[in-house]
């Protein structure tokens, strides 16, 4: 598989099916390109479909202090450039969504449409409130919140796996959303009055990390964005559905050509 450098980190990616349009999937933090399984099967007989692993993640790794969530998007590019792809789709799941959504605030023009699943990414607005003491007490209790609560023992098997993909990424989990957080990359939705990108939101009600009313705000307030509800399901639901978020994918993906 190859291999793309930029600013000192040697990042991995991989590329699969073929077709005129090309789909990008960024990756959370609890993933790497592995953790796409579902959707790269789904996607590949109806387009070049892109998986990569961020910088720090499983095959790209780098250290504590190279890790720089500003440089998502120039990595990003950097792969897109590299295979000649002027621009693409943009599926981003939770981290992955500070990918995406830096790429479409500040190069708007690598991004033809842009999922955003169970993720705020760079969207900040006064409407959109995160209940924050939640999810402290929620990460104090032990269980894996990338996961819907229930998810282990009605699918042992798929949580196995889930937690299998995440060892391959051999990183310290608390360095993401600190550097996250020291970055400082937020961007308020109303200064973007002329943002014109396609975009749809996913949540579901048993997320615990970004709760489905934080992300349908977000949603409401961005220009011309759309947002699903896939219920009772975790931060996860491409993990934990496929079968329904692929569909919710597909639905979106063919309005695009309306």
């Amino acid at each position: 598989m190859p291999y793309v450098t930029n600013e000192g980190v040697k990042l991995y990616y991989e590329v699969h099916g073929s077709g005129d349009q090309t789909v990008i999937l960024a990756h959370g933090m609890g993933g790497n390109a592995a953790i796409w399984f579902n959707q790269i099967a789904h996607l590949a007989p109806n387009y070049r479909v892109i998986a990569f692993d961020h910088r720090y993640f499983a095959r790209s790794p780098c250290s504590v202090e190279a890790f720089k969530p500003a440089l998502f998007p120039q990595d990003a590019m950097a792969i897109m450039d590299a295979e000649g792809i002027s621009s693409a789709i943009w599926i981003c799941q939770s981290m992955g969504g500070w990918t995406g959504s830096q790429l479409a605030v500040h190069h708007e023009e690598r991004v033809d449409a842009l999922v955003m699943s169970h993720t705020p990414g760079i969207f900040q607005h006064e409407s959109a409130r995160n209940d924050t003491v939640r999810l402290v007490e929620t990460l104090k209790s032990g269980h894996l919140p990338a996961l819907a609560a229930d998810f282990p023992e009605k699918n042992p098997p798929m949580a196995a796996l889930y937690g299998a993909i995440t060892r391959f990424n051999d990183i310290d989990n608390s360095v993401i959303s600190s550097k996250i957080g020291e970055a400082k990359l937020g961007v308020d939705i109303g200064s973007l009055t002329n943002y014109t990108i396609p975009t749809l939101f996913i949540t579901g009600d048993q997320d615990v990390l970004f709760e489905a009313n934080y992300i349908e705000a977000l949603a409401a307030a961005l220009p011309g964005a759309s947002c699903i509800n896939l219920g009772k399901v975790g931060h996860s639901s491409y993990f934990e559905l496929p079968g329904a978020f692929n569909q919710v994918l597909d639905e979106f993906l063919t309005g695009l050509d309306k």
